[in-house]
């Protein structure tokens, strides 16, 4: 019943993210660029499992988009340390972002999260923050790594919430690396630097996810063999149907179009999978178009209009997010968000 709210969230929450996270600006020589925008599998490590990206710079040009996620995202009391890089640096990430890949593997209670992000940054005066903030400097194959503390600082600090790293190393003048510990980026500046295989060394698995971000401004493909969410871990059922997930998001005028696909081990589970939810989104719909509030009448909605389908192992479901409707899921007013 509330799948596709799910989608909406998902996608929003990856979006969020990614514009949070440190970049830089000068470094290392280019490798030899590809197409965007998945040139980031060139330069993510195999061993990811979930594999992301985010292309910034399109949904930069969607400003009802970011009013609506200004919006959502009001409530939200950025961090100390936040805060004084902002101050210190000049960050704007609705303005200096344009695209950002993410991988993540490793255990899914812990999981290491690795990416990188291309855009426009002030180096020395990021680098005059990390010296502030007592960032720790390393070294991999030629390449400066910075690592600092986020989150509360050692006075302040629950005693049950843990130390938090951000480490990063810039490419070169427009990508900068980065992940959730060093060794993380030592394993992006290994396939940077053609090292290390990385996820788009696999041809065959290069072209599923191009597939799935073609005219996407942002999507996810996780392979489930290779890394599995806590959920699903704790979902014996679903580890025995599927074996891939995937979202891809195009924004656009309209809304946001979002694309859901399941990979199942054989054909007649996928059948069986499309069938039950159908059902499911049936007896949703049903009982949503018994309540009368603005969220639930815009959930009933989005069901009715939602395109379920099958093709082989796949399942796959698509629906067009209007502004006025996503506004109404996320209990925010569209007044501004219509075209004029």
């Amino acid at each position: 019943m509330s799948r596709p709210k799910a989608y909406v969230l998902l996608a929003g929450a990856l979006f969020l993210v990614g514009l949070v996270a440190y970049q830089a600006y000068r470094g290392r020589p280019q490798p030899q660029p590809l197409p965007a925008p998945t040139a980031g599998l060139a330069w993510l490590p195999g061993e990811a499992g979930l594999v992301a990206g985010i292309n910034i710079a399109e949904i930069r040009n969607q400003p009802w988009l970011l009013e609506l996620i200004r919006r959502v995202s009001g409530e939200v009391q950025e961090g100390p340390d936040y805060r004084a890089f902002v101050e210190a640096t000049g960050f704007d990430y609705t303005r200096d972002l344009d695209q950002l890949w993410v991988g993540v593997f490793g255990p899914s209670g812990q999981p290491l999260v690795v990416g990188v992000v291309e855009g426009r940054f002030a180096r020395e005066k990021i680098l005059a923050e990390v010296a502030r903030q007592g960032g720790l400097l390393s070294r991999h194959q030629g390449v400066s790594m910075y690592e600092v503390q986020t989150g509360s600082p050692p006075g302040r600090r629950r005693p049950t919430e843990p130390p938090r790293r951000f480490a990063f190393a810039f490419l070169d003048e427009a990508h900068l690396a980065f992940a959730s510990e060093l060794r993380g980026v030592a394993a992006v500046v290994d396939c940077w630097q053609g090292r290390a295989p990385a996820v788009g060394s696999d041809a065959l698995r290069r072209a599923g996810i191009e597939r799935v971000a073609a005219g996407r401004q942002l999507w996810l493909v996780d392979e489930l063999g290779r890394w599995q969410p806590r959920a699903f871990l704790e979902q014996q059922s679903l580890q025995n149907l599927l074996t891939q997930a995937a979202l891809g998001v195009r924004v656009s005028e309209e809304g946001l179009e979002l694309e859901a696909e399941a990979r199942c081990r054989e054909s007649q589970q996928a059948q069986r999978l499309r069938d039950n939810l159908r059902i499911a989104l049936l007896a949703g719909r049903l009982a949503l178009g018994r309540q009368t509030d603005r969220t639930s009448q815009a959930l009933a909605e989005t069901i009715s209009t939602l395109d379920l389908t099958q093709q082989g192992d796949l399942v796959r479901a698509r629906v067009l997010l209007g502004r006025e409707t996503l506004a109404a899921l996320l209990g925010t007013s569209a007044a501004t968000l219509t075209r004029p």
